[in-house]
């Protein structure tokens, strides 16, 4: 990052702009939290629906207490533990954080980035920053600068900061007290695990609670479609037949299914699938989850008209693999 691209980005900022910020986890759009305008270009520019809120990044645990109406004994651990990193706790709102970040809900997702150029351009603005994935709705998130230009077709003023070392969204928790109980909620699945933070807090003799969620819109990424290729991806996990059979099963099922699922447009040929690209894994899940998106990208843009993910489930064991098995079910057109 060069002071110039730093000046333009806090520039644009500061006058109700968007840029693209590189995180560890994905690359954001952002936006800062006191300009309304800017929180509306981001969903304009993302063609986002309102009902899908934000995520705020904060360069400390101040400015993330300022935004919270109560701040949990969990939640201090779990930041001193995991922050910065790719963990966002839904807490509790304060009454001045603006209803646009939050979609109307009275609660709030925060996360301090663990990427000094991000935490450089929060500390410039002295403002957090609302930040969703720097893609359209739906679409895959990019994990390079030049997958925001792509996506933006250059529209958008991105800060150059090397490939993302996650490479998936992060875990986002929903945490809150009730009569001296924490009670736990995972939201999204991510690289921090629910036994990393069962293991942390149980450590400190915190009395757990974990809820399975009742309202899906609490947090992004909750849509039973999200993260799509722009050509349609198979998820095979229980089909016997070769992968000419997969093509001609899928061949005969995208057509049954809607053009649209809650906002999200269904990736569908327009001519029968003939030539398949083929998405492989290495048998680490941190260097898996970091490719995912990547590979996506690159396989759609081969010339093939559809991709395939075989599922391996003795290679894809445990809850490391999780976060990235959430984001292939999401970017899937079609499981067989």
């Amino acid at each position: 990052m060069t002071p110039a691209d730093l000046k333009k980005a806090l520039d644009l900022l500061a006058h109700d702009g968007v840029v693209g910020m590189p995180t560890e986890t994905v690359y954001g759009l952002a936006a800062r939290i006191d300009r309304p305008e800017g929180l509306r270009r981001i969903f304009t520019t993302k063609e986002r629906p309102f009902f899908d809120p934000l995520i705020v990044h904060v360069a400390n645990v101040s400015q993330a207490r300022a935004l919270a109406k109560e701040w949990p004994k969990a939640a201090e651990i779990l930041t001193r533990a995991f922050w910065p990193g790719p963990l966002t706790l839904i807490l509790n709102k304060a009454d001045s954080v603006n209803p646009l970040i939050t979609s109307g809900l009275e609660t709030v997702g925060i996360r301090q980035p663990d990427h000094p150029i991000a935490l450089e351009l929060i500390r410039q603005a002295s403002v957090p920053l609302a930040a969703p994935s720097a893609n359209r709705f739906g679409h895959t998130s990019p994990t390079t600068a030049s997958h925001v230009q792509e996506e933006f077709r250059g529209q958008v003023h991105v800060i150059d900061g090397g490939p993302c070392q996650v490479g998936i969204e992060s875990t986002v928790l929903r945490v809150c007290e009730e009569r001296g109980t924490t009670v736990l909620t995972l939201l999204r699945k991510g690289a921090i695990t629910l036994e990393h933070i069962r293991k942390l807090l149980t450590s400190y003799n915190i009395t757990l609670r974990f809820e399975e969620p009742t309202d899906r819109k609490q947090a992004p990424g909750q849509l039973k479609h999200h993260y799509m290729p722009d050509i349609p991806l198979i998820f095979v996990e229980d089909f016997k037949g070769d992968n000419d059979g997969v093509t001609a099963e899928a061949n005969r099922r995208l057509h049954e299914l809607p053009d649209d699922i809650e906002g999200v447009k269904i990736r569908k040929p327009t001519r029968p699938l003939a030539k398949a690209a083929f998405l492989n894994f290495q048998k680490d899940p941190i260097m898996a989850a970091r490719e995912l998106y990547s590979q996506l990208r690159d396989l759609s843009a081969t010339g093939a008209d559809h991709i395939i993910y075989r599922h391996d489930p003795v290679l894809c064991q445990g809850e490391a693999w999780e976060g990235l098995l959430d984001r292939l079910h999401k970017a899937s057109s079609l499981r067989l």
